[in-house]
């Protein structure tokens, strides 16, 4: 076995592989590598390891640097999950080890490998704070409508659609808008607005929005990415302002049709935190609960990256109360930072 960066040459033979890979997900691909890189400007260093020319297994990681925030290697930012997907443990122990070794060379604070549901590499530091969940589809929506849900979600939707709602292809400029503004309330900066642009125009069959119109006005929205069988709720977003007429409960159940019609087997509804607002909405729909394990080989100090982290708690107050406009200017430069 021999291990390399992905050269020019091989990058074809690289997302091959993702489409093989049972452990590979939506952001191992380059299409993920090159979104990152033209937004933000993020050095890409791809780990392959190879045997008699054929790829064995393969590790996305991202340098960030910050004068503020520091320097950290991520596989992969902005995204819930990504780690190494590999043909054997012998593959796996190599790429981890490599990266590593990357991580001393380059005197980073902390490497971060996220994985979605799989327990190994124990010998890492590991935060399993983030959950997804997995819901099985059906080709009839109304035997996910039966099997899975439970009355409370069932109920919920019923009551949307007696509100006059109405889910639509959601453009982007409208997507956005929720979105910067539900970020805003939460506390957390937003992305730019080229992110998603550049998303789109990367993956232009894989990544699309949809929302909600109420009375013309579109209150709710969902940012989805396809990925092999499934279809993962990337970005989702709702004004407050129309929470009682449960618009979030409408968008979801109109997206699972969508899902269901057309041929998907699997809809991730995407991370939460455990116990949080968001995973209880999402628990009664009937999805597997599948927990995200985020390892960690730290040179200094173990890091909290989780909400939880009382800084962060701190910091979320603070921006929810600053003007929209402002958020909207300083937010993009700031997420940048934070994978």
């Amino acid at each position: 076995m021999e291990i390399t960066e992905l050269n020019k040459e091989n990058e074809q033979l690289w997302d091959e592989y993702v489409l093989k890979s049972n452990q590979s997900t939506f952001y191992h691909q380059l299409g993920w590598r090159n979104v990152v890189q033209k937004t933000y400007g993020h050095k890409p260093i791809y780990l392959v390891v190879k045997e008699d020319d054929e790829f064995k297994g393969i590790l996305p990681l991202f340098l960030m640097k910050s004068r503020i925030f520091g320097k950290k290697l991520v596989s992969v930012p902005f995204a819930p999950y990504g780690g190494v997907c590999a043909d054997s443990e012998e593959v796996e122990r190599t790429l981890v080890e490599e990266a590593k070794g990357i991580t001393d060379e380059f005197d980073v604070d902390y490497l971060e490998l996220r994985y979605m549901g799989r327990e190994n590499n124990s010998y890492l530091v590991t935060n399993n704070k983030y959950t997804t969940f997995i819901l099985e589809l059906n080709k009839d929506p109304d035997v996910v409508w039966r099997n899975k849900f439970n009355n409370k979600v069932r109920n919920a939707i019923r009551k949307s659609y007696k509100s006059n709602l109405e889910f639509v292809d959601c453009n982007l400029k409208e997507f956005y808008r929720i979105y910067t503004k539900n970020m805003k309330h939460l506390g957390t900066p937003s992305h730019s607005y080229s992110f998603f642009e550049n998303l789109i125009k990367e993956f232009p069959r894989k990544a699309l929005s949809s929302g909600v119109i109420h009375d013309g006005t579109t209150i709710a929205s969902t940012f989805l990415l396809s990925f092999k069988d499934t279809l993962v709720s990337g970005w989702a977003a709702s004004d407050k302002e129309y929470s009682m007429l449960n618009p979030n409960n409408f968008l979801y159940w109109e997206v699972i049709k969508f899902a269901c019609n057309n041929g998907y087997r699997y809809f991730d509804f995407g991370r939460s935190l455990l116990n949080s607002g968001t995973f209880r909405f999402k628990k009664p729909w009937g999805g597997e609960n599948v927990k995200l394990y985020y390892r960690y080989y730290a040179r200094k100090k173990i890091p909290d990256t989780t909400q939880t982290n009382p800084k962060r708690q701190k910091f979320a107050k603070i921006w929810s109360k600053m003007p929209l406009v402002l958020t909207n200017i300083v937010g993009p430069p700031l997420r940048k930072t934070v994978p």
